[in-house]
């Protein structure tokens, strides 16, 4: 059984989204591929096995698989640890071949399974990234039922309701860092902050309003408007202190030839993006400033079952 699923980037909302606040993303064309077949033992690549190299893999296999050993095999145009949801999406190429071997993968399956074995792996988060990456195109996040209704989800007294969203084929930049950042120390750091303090909490709902802001442009192909709230969310992440000195370097260097850029992600290291109509101008300034620049396409597909 062959799947592949895409990478994402959040365009609005990330961190605010834990705690039920609205949140846009996008699948990319950078995708992930996984190979299972049948085996006398377990193995990934030619290698045993291992929890800690391969936590992904071998948790959808604890939650999922109660057959035969698998010989598993991966590929990845995914950066690892880069804020373009690597983890989300060898999570759901993964679960959709083992589903695939069952006759169960159909797109909702797909997608709350995916979300169980990331948050059991990560012991936090949200179902964000495994829904985009499952779905493709563009989703909504909320906290209410909308139009466009997918699925929802429901962990700890929090539910998110996942949407479809129309989203118009933006030219992203996507600058990686090389800092491999940490989600799950990300996500920690936040909480620690908005357990202790008004303000953090009043910064995460305001992230929430700037996201419901983001729809209408964003189904109007309002560039330059979109490019404002992206710029306004930045700042309330930086604040957020998810940010990083390289980060930093790659927005503004991006800034001069784009409608907005932001982190994307959990921050702390991995990625920023920026939305504009010069990707080649963009993806130089951030490499002059020592990133790594991928100019990258709206994926219409979510994960694909191949064989």
């Amino acid at each position: 059984m062959i799947s592949s699923a895409p990478s994402k980037v959040i365009l609005f909302g990330e961190h605010a989204v834990v705690y039920g606040e609205p949140a846009i993303a996008v699948a990319l064309n950078l995708r992930t591929t996984v190979m299972v077949e049948r085996a006398s033992d377990y193995s990934v690549n030619g290698y045993p096995l291992n929890d800690r190299y391969h936590r992904y893999i071998k948790n959808a296999i604890t939650l999922l698989w109660d057959g035969d050993p698998l010989k598993i095999t991966t590929a990845s145009a995914v950066p690892s640890a880069s804020g373009m949801g690597s983890s989300a999406s060898i999570t759901v190429a993964t679960v959709a071949a083992l589903l695939g071997l069952k006759g169960e993968a159909y797109e909702k399956n797909v997608a709350l399974n995916s979300f169980e074995v990331e948050y059991f792996t990560q012991g936090s988060g949200s179902p964000i990234d495994t829904s985009t990456v499952t779905h493709g195109k563009g989703i909504l996040v909320s906290n209410r039922m909308m139009d466009n209704f997918l699925w929802s989800v429901e962990k700890n007294k929090t539910r998110w309701y996942i949407h479809h969203l129309e989203v118009p084929p933006l030219k992203l930049v996507v600058g990686f860092s090389g800092v491999k950042g940490h989600t799950p120390e990300m996500v920690r750091k936040v909480r620690r902050f908005y357990e202790w303090s008004t303000f953090a909490r009043d910064i995460i709902k305001e992230i929430g309003k700037i996201t419901m802001m983001a729809i209408e442009p964003l189904e109007n192909e309002d560039y330059v408007r979109i490019g404002e709230l992206m710029d306004r969310n930045n700042r309330l992440l930086t604040i957020l202190g998810v940010s990083h000195p390289l980060l930093k370097k790659m927005i503004e260097a991006a800034r001069k030839h784009s409608y907005g850029a932001k982190i994307t992600g959990a921050g702390g290291g991995g990625c920023m993006i920026a939305l504009t109509d010069e990707q080649d101008e963009v993806a130089r300034a951030i490499e002059e400033v020592g990133g790594k620049a991928y100019k990258v396409k709206i994926s219409q597909k979510g994960y694909e079952i191949q064989s």
